[in-house]
């Protein structure tokens, strides 16, 4: 139980740095810090699928696992690594200047590197006024085969280009010593370990204040009464459903469910015990267990807010955006950021407010909110594209095609639109006019 509340971080490294990091976590009693090993970097991807799901935040002994995992996974958690830089080439080169009968400061060395960057590797030579005759560095800071690496130090070796390889890659380090080949390891210092811990540190702070912003959720159910076929028992039945969805939503989400009428339901809990900000959460499960069982097509508006009146405010909010006939729903964040429809293709993310003067004085000429303007900037950035008929704005924007007519010709009489070209329909109709939007400007923000 004492680790209640801490921040749990999966450190993913090899196994000689592990005392190194758990010593320096020592230093930091917020955070609940597993370290796990590789013993080789052809592991990562499977050491952290293994560990990954019972942490808040992952931290790599290095850019190379980081990268790794960047590069063949779909994590959505905050990643950090420890940096090999500065102070950590140094120890390196302190310690090959012990072991050798040369002095670095005054003979010329020849050196291979891999996973550091030269510029840095250049200051800290010139620091210590090492003497480089010739340094080979790898070229590829990203590369993820670990027999390219060797082979590309053992090479030079052999054709007797370099005096000593040095790397950052434990295997790579392990390797070359069976070679009999010179090679030295650059190992994280606990200033490093230290440094990274501290963003970690700040990270899960941000996480836990995060989440335990208050979120209020409205149902729209309205339309369950106004199917006049069903018999009184059929409708018993239908309520009793929806009641025993609703039991089971709360109690996977941890929320308090309030349905003080027939119209809407309403759940109260925290940011944390929400899943909307992924693709199949439990609240779009909601609405289709709700469709499946009860076939209301129920609409759902999420806030966010610091109190339960500033989330309930947001939620009314998001919950007139999730319009139509279908089932969907719309979040509203603290900032006034609006999302949705949740798990949509075409899913949005824009401000409903805004200070950029510019924005706000292009929707003053056009006539049209601000918030209007971010949502056509986003419905643009989702589709990758700037023009758009008046059928793809209606259904970018969950709106009738009447409406998008109507903003468009607004846009277009300041000049913010301007008819391109003409698309001819699948269907026999007339040609669409096709416009571009916002041709004089390079880009809105939408946010």
């Amino acid at each position: 139980m004492k680790d209640i509340g801490k921040i749990k971080v999966l450190a993913v490294g090899p196994s000689d740095i592990k005392v190194l990091v758990l010593d320096v976590a020592k230093e930091y009693p917020e955070m609940n810090i597993h370290y796990a090993i590789y013993t080789n970097e052809n592991e990562v991807v499977d050491t952290v699928k293994q560990h990954e799901n019972n942490h808040d935040i992952l931290l790599f002994a290095g850019s190379l696992p980081y990268n790794i995992v960047k590069e063949n996974m779909n994590i959505t958690k905050p990643m950090y690594y420890i940096k090999f830089q500065g102070t950590a080439l140094y120890r390196v080169l302190y310690h090959l200047n012990r072991k050798s009968n040369n002095d670095f400061t005054e003979e010329m060395m020849n050196i291979s590197m891999d996973n550091m960057r030269k510029f840095e590797v250049d200051e800290c030579f010139e620091e210590l006024e090492i003497n480089v005759n010739k340094l080979f560095m790898y070229e590829n800071s990203l590369e993820q085969n670990m027999d390219r690496l060797i082979d590309y130090h053992r090479q030079l070796w052999q054709n007797k280009k370099i005096d000593v390889a040095i790397t950052c890659v434990g295997s790579v380090y392990e390797q070359l010593k069976k070679l009999d080949i010179p090679v030295a390891r650059v190992r994280p210092t606990r200033v490093a370990v230290r440094n990274s811990l501290e963003q970690v540190l700040l990270e899960g702070e941000n996480l836990q204040q995060h989440g335990s912003q208050i979120a209020v959720g409205i149902i729209d159910v309205s339309n369950m009464y106004k199917d006049d076929h069903l018999t009184e028992y059929q409708q018993q039945r239908r309520i009793l459903s929806l009641q025993n969805i609703l039991v089971d939503y709360g109690e996977a989400s941890q929320s308090i469910i309030k349905w003080p009428d027939g119209k809407e339901v309403k759940f109260i809990t925290t940011r944390g015990a929400l899943q909307f900000e992924n693709g199949e959460s439990k609240e779009l499960n909601l609405l289709k267990n709700i469709f499946s069982k009860t076939e209301v097509k129920a609409k759902l508006g999420i806030g966010i807010g610091r109190t339960a009146n500033e989330a309930e405010n947001h939620a009314r909010e998001a919950l007139m955006k999730a319009s139509g006939n279908k089932s969907n729903c719309f979040v509203v964040d603290m900032d006034g950021t609006v999302s949705g429809p949740l798990g949509n293709q075409l899913q949005l993310t824009y401000s409903i407010r805004n200070d950029n003067e510019e924005l706000l004085a292009m929707a003053k000429k056009a006539n049209v909110s601000s918030a209007t303007l971010n949502r056509i900037a986003s419905f643009c950035e989702v589709q990758g594209k700037n023009t758009v008929t008046t059928v793809e704005l209606a259904g970018g924007l969950g709106i009738t095609q009447r409406s998008a007519r109507r903003i468009l010709n607004k846009l277009e009489q300041v000049d913010l639109a301007v008819v391109t070209g003409e698309e001819q329909p699948v269907n026999r109709g007339r040609p669409r006019q096709v416009y571009s939007l916002f041709p004089e400007k390079s880009s809105i923000k939408t946010e």
